[in-house]
């Protein structure tokens, strides 16, 4: 005699002592299995991936550098960042410099322009330090000046 029982989810055999299990109805709770789990495992909705893992467990990155009083920089992240916050530490974010506006700090969005000084290219995050132009300057490697960069995945 097959199951006589079913379990309660899946319904799948649920044998008592008296029962005779036979191919079929293992057959059958194979088949209930791999419909369920298959289906469970190819549902993306439920299921996050490695990059979303780490976006949760770790959702920024904090760097420091030093600026080398070059007109650019390159700083190279191990991710393409969403969002980038860059400011000089000690300094205030703007500040007049004998009649100059100097911006110490500046963000720029993946994909989108930021502010100037900022620009992120796939992991590549470009900072500039610039002359004085139109009585403003960029300050964001300005030789010997420790600098801050928040890159959030």
């Amino acid at each position: 005699m097959a199951s006589s029982n079913y379990t309660t989810n899946l319904s799948l055999c649920a044998w008592t002592e008296n029962d005779r299990p036979k191919r079929a109805d293992f057959v059958s709770d194979n088949a209930i299995i791999d419909a369920q789990l298959g289906g469970h495992l190819a549902n993306a909705g439920i299921h996050m991936t490695a990059d979303e893992k780490q976006k949760l467990a770790a959702p920024f990155v904090l760097k420091t550098y030093s600026g080398s009083g070059e007109s650019s920089r390159t700083i190279i992240l191990d991710f393409a960042p969403k969002l980038v916050i860059i400011y000089k530490r000690n300094t205030p974010p703007v500040m007049v410099e004998n009649g100059v506006t100097v911006v110490n700090c500046g963000c720029s969005g993946y994909g989108a322009s930021g502010t100037g000084g900022v620009s992120i290219s796939g992991s590549n995050v470009t900072v500039s330090e610039t002359a004085a132009a139109s009585g403003s300057r960029i300050s964001l490697n300005s030789s010997g000046s420790q600098y801050t960069v928040i890159a959030f995945r």
